[in-house]
């Protein structure tokens, strides 16, 4: 009997040493951006978006309430917008003026119209990972970036610039970095411990691209009285 029991404490030892061994690790880190050389300041960084994409893929749940991205101000809020592939969004108008959503991404084209405040259509599913520019066909200065990410360890930085992923598998996996004015940035990692990581980007590019409106035409040029 007491062989028995011997081996069952130390069955229960060895599976819980497995269970300790096998834990969720993290990357934190911090982003800091420039321009020309100099800092700019640390709130451009919260427009980043920073994933990690183990080897192993892991499968994806696709949240069932939407995504929103409303406008508001003559603004697009948020300006950038992390998704799972698969995943919809809801464009609501919280302005007392008309505004309209769409975007020409060769994977993930829309177009909701125009609509009032009060108003929005129906949600917009996503279907293929890349990034995809919004933009307002009222208003040319209006843009947004939604993120079509097939992988669930993504993060936006706080607006001091850092950042922390968390629950992230053992293994190896690459550490990607984008931001709406400069080059992706990337690292491979072979995660067996956590990771703290420094990162410099440099922004130079435009805050809003050059684009045609939903036609392929340049936007008319607006008078005062205008929306």
């Amino acid at each position: 009997m007491r062989t028995v029991a011997f081996g069952w404490v130390a069955l229960c030892a060895l599976a819980l040493v497995a269970a300790q061994g096998v834990h969720a690790l993290e990357i934190r880190g911090e982003l800091r951006m420039t321009s020309g050389g100099k800092a700019l300041r640390a709130q451009v960084a919260k427009d980043a978006v920073v994933y990690f994409r183990p080897d192993s893929r892991p499968a994806l749940q696709v949240p069932e309430t939407p995504y929103v991205l409303a406008t508001e101000g003559k603004d697009f809020v948020p300006r950038v917008l992390p998704i799972i592939v698969g995943s919809t969004v809801r464009f609501p108008n919280n302005d007392p003026i008309l505004h309209n959503a769409f975007s020409t991404s060769r994977s993930n084209s829309f177009d909701v119209g125009l609509y009032g405040q009060g108003e929005e259509s129906d949600p917009v599913r996503f279907v293929n990972p890349g990034l995809v520019r919004v933009y307002c066909n009222v208003h040319h200065s209006m843009v947004a970036h939604v993120l079509v990410l097939d992988t669930p360890y993504f993060v936006v930085p706080d607006e001091s610039g850092r950042f922390r992923l968390s629950d992230l598998p053992e293994g190896p996996g690459e550490l990607l970095i984008w931001h709406e004015r400069s080059t992706l940035w990337r690292k491979r990692f072979d995660l067996l411990a956590d990771e703290t990581v420094s990162v410099e980007m440099e922004a130079s590019r435009r805050r809003v691209p050059a684009h045609l409106n939903k036609a392929g035409k340049p936007y008319r040029r607006s008078r005062n009285n205008d929306y």
